[in-house]
């Protein structure tokens, strides 16, 4: 259930404090989930009532704006800059948006990776170079580990795909060689002998043990993939690390707790749509969009003591006021659809609250408490 904030006017009195603490206890003794806060320090006539009584101060309450954290954005959503293009493409396209935030393995953000930057990629990207993981590869590919040496592999592609005596005679293959061949045994025999970086066998092709021993006796890494030669030479680009294309020099992002109008203000000067969101220790909270801001939660409150924009929260235009408390004029507050308003000419807030508990939300109250001379006193 959405939390509901209760709170008296600006510069806080006795009673208005005192009767958002009554009001939030009544309202979650009836199911309801509310709390009391104040708008500024207390002054000492109420700091004393509270301490007499042993209760706690409320917590201050800066403004009741809405919110980043307010707003359905894309949360939680981020790749670290460790996995492969792939695999950050196919999150990209899960939430069917046009970017992710890319973090460090503790989420603290990095940059953005666009559809763009990978579409550069794949069009005038360097085809050749292959720098990530061994299980980068394995995931890419959907491969079969045979084995497995380095975590880190890096170096150049190769596709067997000139005869095996060209091949043995001319091409030179070394430890930054990445070579995609299939059932070819000469080549093969040829590689691990060359102790190439990374032998990836296509069609399912499987190694002799006898080419598996003299691989691992040469710390060449092996790995098996049921894919043809043109579509692994396509897709093993894409196991690359991520990191590899994003652009941290340009960094555009909004924290949680940011106003709505910080992101509209960034908005309109950058004319971006994707906006990383981070939290106050720098660490990634997921993904906002311009479009996104529709779908936004107003924070909830009632408001007791005062009726008027002047005395109230600021933002409060931006709130949802369920409901209000008062024993003053009626003022200049509006709300978009009908709530509950008491307004009682008597002399404080909490004589409403303490007269009339069943007035307030569904179930039933505890009467007001009595003096010893057995009249009404509000609690």
């Amino acid at each position: 259930m959405k939390k509901t904030y209760i709170f008296g006017h600006k510069n806080p009195d006795t009673d208005s404090v005192t009767s958002a603490i009554a009001l939030s206890y009544l309202k979650n003794k009836q199911g309801f989930n509310t709390k009391p806060v104040i708008l500024d320090s207390l002054n000492r006539e109420t700091e004393f009532v509270l301490k007499y009584f042993n209760i706690d101060v409320p917590e201050f309450l800066n403004d009741v704006k809405i919110k980043i954290e307010d707003i359905e954005y894309y949360k939680n959503f981020c790749a670290k800059e460790n996995v492969s293009i792939l695999k950050a493409y196919e999150e990209i396209r899960k939430k069917s948006v046009t970017a992710i935030p890319i973090t460090s393995e503790n989420k603290k953000l990095l940059g953005l990776l666009t559809l763009k930057a990978i579409a550069n990629e794949l069009i005038s990207g360097n085809f050749n170079k292959v720098e990530t993981s061994y299980k980068n590869i394995l995931e890419t590919l959907k491969a079969e580990e045979i084995i497995k040496i380095d975590e880190e592999i890096s170096g150049n592609i190769l596709v067997a795909s000139y005869g095996s005596e060209t091949i043995v005679t001319n091409i030179k293959m070394d430890s930054e060689t990445i070579l995609i061949v299939g059932n070819r045994n000469r080549v093969i025999d040829y590689a691990i002998s060359s102790r190439v970086k990374l032998l990836v066998a296509i069609g399912g092709h499987k190694l002799s043990e006898e080419q598996i021993n003299k691989a691992k006796e040469n710390k060449v890494n092996v790995i098996s993939t049921e894919y043809d030669a043109f579509y692994t030479a396509k897709l093993i680009g894409l196991s690359n690390y991520v990191k590899k294309l994003i652009d941290n020099s340009r960094i555009e992002s909004v924290n949680k707790k940011d106003d709505l109008d910080v992101l509209l203000q960034m908005s309109a000067k950058k004319r971006y749509n994707n906006y990383p969101v981070v939290n106050e220790k720098g660490k990634c909270e997921g993904l906002i969009r311009i479009t996104d801001i529709k779908e936004k939660n107003s924070k909830q409150v009632i408001l007791v003591d005062h009726n008027e924009i002047e005395q109230s929260a600021t933002g409060i235009e931006e709130a949802e006021i369920l409901e209000i408390v008062d024993h003053h004029k009626i003022g200049s507050i509006s709300t978009t659809k009908p709530i509950n308003f008491r307004n009682m000419s008597v002399g404080s807030t909490n004589t409403i609250v303490g007269i009339h508990p069943t007035a307030f939300g569904r179930g039933t109250a505890q009467p007001a408490a009595r003096t010893r001379n057995g009249r009404a006193r509000s609690n």
